[in-house]
Protein backbone atom coordinates (compact mmCIF):
# COMPACT_ATOMS: atom_id res chain seq x y z
CA UNK A 1 0.00 0.00 0.00
CA UNK A 2 1.23 3.63 -0.68
CA UNK A 3 -0.02 6.50 1.39
CA UNK A 4 -2.37 8.02 -1.22
CA UNK A 5 -5.79 9.13 -0.25
CA UNK A 6 -7.51 9.22 -3.01
CA UNK A 7 -10.85 10.08 -3.96
CA UNK A 8 -13.23 8.33 -7.05
CA UNK A 9 -15.61 10.44 -9.17
CA UNK A 10 -17.86 9.44 -12.05
CA UNK A 11 -15.47 10.40 -14.42
CA UNK A 12 -12.68 7.57 -13.95
CA UNK A 13 -15.34 4.98 -13.60
CA UNK A 14 -16.81 6.01 -16.45
CA UNK A 15 -13.61 5.86 -18.29
CA UNK A 16 -12.00 2.57 -16.83
CA UNK A 17 -15.72 1.11 -17.83
CA UNK A 18 -16.09 2.06 -20.96
CA UNK A 19 -13.31 1.36 -24.03
CA UNK A 20 -14.07 4.00 -26.10
CA UNK A 21 -14.15 6.76 -23.84
CA UNK A 22 -11.31 9.32 -24.83
CA UNK A 23 -10.01 8.89 -20.76
CA UNK A 24 -9.61 4.91 -20.58
CA UNK A 25 -6.21 4.29 -21.08
CA UNK A 26 -5.41 7.33 -18.90
CA UNK A 27 -8.16 5.16 -16.24
CA UNK A 28 -6.58 2.12 -16.63
CA UNK A 29 -2.62 3.33 -16.49
CA UNK A 30 -4.16 5.09 -12.82
CA UNK A 31 -5.95 1.65 -11.88
CA UNK A 32 -2.50 0.31 -10.23
CA UNK A 33 -2.68 3.83 -8.25
CA UNK A 34 -5.66 2.97 -6.94
CA UNK A 35 -5.56 -0.56 -6.25
CA UNK A 36 -2.50 0.30 -4.03
CA UNK A 37 -3.71 3.32 -2.03
CA UNK A 38 -4.34 3.40 1.40
CA UNK A 39 -7.55 4.86 1.26
CA UNK A 40 -9.95 5.59 -1.51
CA UNK A 41 -13.40 7.47 -0.89
CA UNK A 42 -16.39 7.35 -3.17
CA UNK A 43 -19.60 8.38 -2.33
CA UNK A 44 -23.20 6.54 -3.01
CA UNK A 45 -24.09 9.50 -5.29
CA UNK A 46 -20.97 8.37 -7.04
CA UNK A 47 -21.90 5.12 -6.86
CA UNK A 48 -25.50 5.77 -8.30
CA UNK A 49 -24.45 8.41 -11.19
CA UNK A 50 -22.15 5.07 -12.44
CA UNK A 51 -24.94 2.82 -12.46
CA UNK A 52 -27.01 5.75 -14.30
CA UNK A 53 -24.77 6.62 -16.88
CA UNK A 54 -23.86 2.58 -17.94
CA UNK A 55 -27.43 1.37 -17.65
CA UNK A 56 -28.05 1.43 -21.60
CA UNK A 57 -24.31 0.11 -22.50
CA UNK A 58 -22.20 -1.38 -19.49
CA UNK A 59 -24.86 -2.21 -17.04
CA UNK A 60 -23.19 -5.57 -15.72
CA UNK A 61 -19.56 -3.93 -15.24
CA UNK A 62 -21.11 -1.25 -13.39
CA UNK A 63 -23.14 -3.68 -11.20
CA UNK A 64 -19.90 -5.68 -10.63
CA UNK A 65 -17.73 -2.70 -9.79
CA UNK A 66 -20.43 -1.19 -7.36
CA UNK A 67 -20.62 -4.66 -5.79
CA UNK A 68 -16.71 -4.28 -5.37
CA UNK A 69 -16.46 -1.03 -3.73
CA UNK A 70 -17.93 -2.43 -0.63
CA UNK A 71 -15.90 -5.26 -0.82
CA UNK A 72 -12.60 -3.86 -0.89
CA UNK A 73 -10.82 -3.19 1.94
CA UNK A 74 -9.17 0.38 0.76
CA UNK A 75 -12.63 1.83 -0.39
CA UNK A 76 -14.38 3.94 1.67
CA UNK A 77 -18.03 4.01 0.39
CA UNK A 78 -19.98 7.33 2.24
CA UNK A 79 -23.54 6.63 2.38
CA UNK A 80 -25.07 10.09 1.15
CA UNK A 81 -27.65 10.60 4.79
CA UNK A 82 -29.43 13.70 5.67
CA UNK A 83 -26.99 15.62 7.48
CA UNK A 84 -24.61 15.32 4.40
CA UNK A 85 -27.22 16.03 1.64
CA UNK A 86 -27.70 19.23 3.58
CA UNK A 87 -24.10 20.54 3.82
CA UNK A 88 -23.82 19.65 0.81
CA UNK A 89 -27.26 21.73 -0.71
CA UNK A 90 -25.35 24.40 1.48
CA UNK A 91 -22.36 24.58 -0.16
CA UNK A 92 -24.80 24.20 -3.86
CA UNK A 93 -27.10 27.09 -2.72
CA UNK A 94 -23.51 29.43 -1.80
CA UNK A 95 -21.87 28.93 -5.04
CA UNK A 96 -24.47 30.13 -7.69
CA UNK A 97 -21.41 31.36 -9.65
CA UNK A 98 -20.49 27.76 -10.40
CA UNK A 99 -21.90 25.01 -12.78
CA UNK A 100 -21.66 22.29 -9.66
CA UNK A 101 -24.10 19.63 -9.41
CA UNK A 102 -25.44 18.57 -6.22
CA UNK A 103 -23.47 15.46 -6.57
CA UNK A 104 -20.06 17.26 -7.22
CA UNK A 105 -20.74 19.79 -3.91
CA UNK A 106 -21.24 15.76 -2.10
CA UNK A 107 -17.71 15.03 -3.11
CA UNK A 108 -16.46 18.03 -2.41
CA UNK A 109 -18.12 18.29 1.12
CA UNK A 110 -16.48 15.03 1.82
CA UNK A 111 -13.45 15.54 0.50
CA UNK A 112 -13.22 18.72 2.77
CA UNK A 113 -13.98 16.52 5.47
CA UNK A 114 -11.60 13.65 5.21
CA UNK A 115 -8.95 16.35 3.97
CA UNK A 116 -8.77 14.74 0.68
CA UNK A 117 -6.81 16.51 -2.46
CA UNK A 118 -6.48 14.19 -5.00
CA UNK A 119 -9.77 13.70 -6.69
CA UNK A 120 -8.93 10.62 -9.93
CA UNK A 121 -11.55 12.67 -12.04
CA UNK A 122 -11.61 14.51 -15.47
CA UNK A 123 -14.09 17.21 -14.30
CA UNK A 124 -12.30 20.77 -13.85
CA UNK A 125 -14.94 21.57 -11.02
CA UNK A 126 -12.82 19.81 -8.75
CA UNK A 127 -9.99 22.49 -9.38
CA UNK A 128 -12.20 25.29 -9.25
CA UNK A 129 -12.79 23.58 -5.68
CA UNK A 130 -9.68 23.65 -4.82
CA UNK A 131 -8.29 19.84 -5.21
CA UNK A 132 -6.28 18.11 -7.86
CA UNK A 133 -7.64 15.90 -10.86
CA UNK A 134 -5.55 13.84 -11.28
CA UNK A 135 -6.46 12.47 -14.65
CA UNK A 136 -6.21 16.63 -15.71
CA UNK A 137 -2.80 16.26 -14.68
CA UNK A 138 -1.06 13.03 -16.07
Amino acid sequence: MTGDRLFLDTAFIQALLNSRDNYHNQAKRLFPRIRTASEVWITEAILTEVGNALSASNRNSAVQFIKQCYRTDNIKVVNVDTELLIQALALYQSRSDKTWGLTDCISFVVMQKQNLIDAVTTDRHFIQAGFRALMLDS
